[in-house]
């Protein structure tokens, strides 16, 4: 079922339908190989057929769904390759990233940090998927911001969907106790300003996917392409 977000002061109408399709996506509310019926998702978004057009255009260019000419539009199914390349990316970025986190975070910023772990533990606990991606990618927000490296994290942003909906199936179908002690022990390094620890803290973090594909794709066999 298509999770409806409130349109924000000043979105235009093509903003909106892009936000609110990528984000039930990547929740998987709309499912690898689903069609998408434009009278419907348009009508339940409240906008007309340009903008909400313009918006699958979009998404087309990203991989995120294909236009079959004369059948429709469908959620794209999951491309290993086009994920790995996202990971790999990240995690060359992510680990460069704690290193210089080491000289830059103060402790307010680790405080930012441990409060987030706090609250993604308590969602982890009622197993709401979807907050616990929001809380896990606000983690990581965290990070370039405080580094001073937004531009990195708007480019990284704009390919990470293919990543982040791997990233909520493993949350349905494996224990997330490892994703919580990397989150934590990346801070600690921080904190001890240990460079060495926080690279490997990161790079091993980057590497959960692959240990976690083989169960996603048994538990979810029809999501791949």
């Amino acid at each position: 079922m298509l999770t409806i977000m409130e349109r924000k002061k000043g979105e235009s109408a093509r903003d909106y339908v892009t936000r609110v399709l990528i984000d039930n996506i990547v929740n998987v509310h709309l499912e690898p190989g689903e069609k998408l019926l434009e009278n419907d998702l348009s009508g339940q978004l409240g906008v007309s057929r340009t903008p909400y057009r313009e918006a699958v255009l979009a998404l087309a260019e990203r991989q995120l769904v294909h236009i079959r000419p004369k059948k429709g539009t469908y959620v794209s199914h999951i491309d290993l390759k086009l994920v790995e390349e996202v990971r790999h990316l990240r995690s060359i970025v992510e680990t460069e990233l704690a290193v210089m986190a080491c000289d830059l975070l103060t402790e307010e910023d680790l405080d930012v940090l441990r409060e987030n772990i706090a609250i993604w533990k308590m969602y982890m606990e009622r197993k709401q998927t979807d907050k616990i991606l929001q809380y896990d990618k606000e983690f990581h927000r965290h990070f370039y911001e405080m580094c001073d490296r937004n531009y990195w994290y708007t480019l990284l942003e704009s390919l990470s969907p293919h990543f982040d909906r791997t990233t909520v199936l493993s949350f349905r179908c494996r224990p997330v106790n490892g994703i919580v002690s990397d989150h934590e022990e990346l801070v600690d390094a921080i904190a001890a300003r240990d460079r060495e620890r926080a690279a490997e803290t990161a790079r091993r973090h980057m590497l959960r996917y692959t240990e976690n594909i083989d169960t996603i794709r048994q538990a979810f066999p029809e999501y791949f392409a």
